[in-house]
């Protein structure tokens, strides 16, 4: 066996420049699926962060049957708020989350000297939110909500558009006082028409037209007296530091509140169209991966095969010195590995290069897009790229399974080198 690799390995470099150009194919492939994962991955992990964070979180409690109703009647109690923000507080799940955040929401219309427009209304405890929420940090004109603000407002730039309000502007909120689904917890002025004057101290800009276009934010306490729900929230938005924790904790806080008429759902299950269209491209990229792949398998199985049919004389040679056919396999199987080895090493040299880079730099996207980005993307055009040593490993394996399948057939032919036809000059 010893022999045998010797002699694989000498014959890589009686054609050096074959062999550098092959091992250069295998490379580049293995280059090019390093960086497509990396990017991939980072691309979601940027796009999860995005999403939660102008969503309702990693993790979200609710009153049970909100999330296939929607309906604003449907409100968590404040004993239900303060159990689960004892069970976040604790010393063990404190390392997990980043921040959580009670919200109320409704519908209303918003009002100005200009014009009126519909909105959603989103009453927030500011301090909370800024930890939890894209919105504050998206302000383009004024200031986010003060923790001492009792009232005022922060709106979408779109909407501002529309309502042809500035800093400072006056408008009046109008909407409907909620009526909450527990009858004990009902009172008289549920469904009663409610309106309030609010100034507004900024204006944000998150890049989704929905949210531009439609939400406002408000101190929840304004929001809970114009509502008459005291005391009351829709959900709570819960954000961590790692997004694969969200099954755990998701699970850890059905089990704390399993007493209450609650709903605890994982961002997958709270946006599952989200989810969905992760699965779609990851499957995309799979594919895409797998046709450079089998281009890249399918060039080096004609290069080595080549390689072995020039050599049908070298063959009838050896098999005349006493050779079996396996050791003549062996030989060629040796050979192909070897080649793998030499290829991985420059794939590897090369894809983690590139990968660095865009794990520090990222790739820019404003260049392709020009002027006009994507609402999906217009918060973040430069993606990051993220590699983990698992998917390094899997990238790696998949690449050496490929070469070492495509070295069988050409060993196979090696082994039936026929004499003495094989020693024919002419």
């Amino acid at each position: 066996m010893l022999l045998l690799a010797k002699i694989g390995w000498r014959n890589l470099w009686r054609s050096p420049r074959g062999t550098l150009l092959t091992a250069s194919a295998l490379g580049l492939g293995l280059a090019l699926l390093l960086v497509s994962l990396g990017l991939l991955d980072g691309g979601h992990a940027q796009m999860i962060d995005n999403a939660v964070r102008l969503g309702p979180g990693h993790v979200v409690v609710q009153a049970h049957g909100y999330q296939q109703t929607d309906s604003q009647d449907l409100l968590l109690s404040a004993s239900a708020v303060s159990a689960t923000e004892a069970f976040l507080q604790t010393e063990t799940m404190r390392r997990v989350v980043r921040g959580l955040s009670p919200r109320l929401l409704a519908s209303g219309l918003l009002s100005s000297a200009a014009n009126a427009d519909g909105v959603r209304i989103m009453g927030v405890i500011p301090k909370d939110e800024r930890s939890v929420s894209l919105i504050p940090q998206r302000m383009v004109e004024g200031t986010y909500l003060g923790n001492d603000q009792q009232s005022g407002i922060v709106i979408g730039t779109e909407l501002a558009r529309r309502l042809a309000i500035t800093i400072g502007a006056r408008v009046v909120l109008m909407t409907q006082a909620l009526q909450p689904s527990n009858a004990a917890a009902s009172n008289a002025s549920g469904g009663e028409m409610q309106s309030t004057l609010l100034r507004v101290n900024g204006i944000f800009r998150t890049g989704v037209q929905a949210i531009d276009a439609h939400v406002i934010q408000l101190p929840l306490p304004a929001a809970q007296t114009l509502l008459r729900v005291p005391d009351r929230v829709t959900l709570v938005a819960v954000l961590l530091e790692q997004e694969r924790d969200s099954p755990i904790v998701a699970r850890k806080l059905r089990e704390k509140l399993a007493g209450f008429p609650v709903e605890i759902l994982s961002w997958r299950q709270s946006m599952p169209t989200l989810a969905r269209l992760f699965r779609l491209d990851d499957a995309f990229n799979y594919i895409m991966n797998a046709v450079v792949l089998s281009v890249v398998g399918l060039g080096i199985l004609n290069t080595v095969l080549m390689r072995v049919l020039e050599r049908r004389y070298e063959f009838g040679l050896f098999s005349a010195l006493g050779l079996r056919p396996a050791q003549l396999a062996i030989m060629v199987i040796v050979e192909s590995l070897t080649l793998t080895a030499i290829s991985l090493t420059l794939g590897l040299v090369l894809g983690l290069s590139i990968e660095h880079y865009f794990a520090t730099y990222g790739l820019d996207l404003r260049w392709f897009f020009a002027s006009s980005l994507p609402a999906a993307l217009v918060f973040d055009p430069i993606i990051y790229s993220r590699l983990s040593l698992t998917r390094i490993a899997w990238s790696v394996g998949i690449v050496f399974l490929t070469a070492t399948v495509i070295s069988i057939y050409p060993a196979l032919r090696a082994a039936r080198t026929k004499l003495p036809t094989a020693l024919r000059v002419f």
